[in-house]
């Protein structure tokens, strides 16, 4: 479970949707366009509810640790909706974070920093020196 963290706000949701917000977030910051993500969540009664985020350059987003929970949501489709949605704004260096599937800074020990024509590089990382 992550939160996705919102201002003054907290949505808890599932790992990869809360992973897959964050890299579209960043690609509309990177691409200066702003739009509405519906995210899966539950209220103060564990109910299941949907929680409305306006992302774009002004947003303020992290993600973070949250406690682990037996309603955990999930939903591949939102996930996938949102690696096509980070793609189609030009955010390609953060469609792999989105998907998933980024690659720890350990296994990347040794490979050369991404290029400006890597297809699937992952998050931002300083230039090697």
């Amino acid at each position: 479970m992550k939160f996705i963290v919102y201002g003054e706000n907290r949505v808890m949701t599932g790992d990869a949707i809360a992973e897959a917000v964050l890299a579209y977030a960043a690609a509309l910051g990177q691409n200066g366009t702003t739009d509405i993500v519906e995210v899966p969540t539950a209220d103060e009664d564990g109910v299941a509810v949907t929680a409305e985020l306006l992302l774009g350059p002004a947003s303020q987003v992290m993600v973070e640790v949250a406690p682990e929970d037996a309603l955990q949501p999930e939903d591949d489709a939102l996930v996938a909706e949102l690696v096509r949605r980070t793609a189609a704004v030009g955010g390609a260096r953060f469609v792999d974070a989105a998907s998933g599937h980024s690659q720890d800074e350990e296994d990347r020990r040794g490979t050369p920093a991404p290029g400006p024509n890597d297809p699937f590089p992952t998050r931002s990382r300083p230039a090697e020196g």
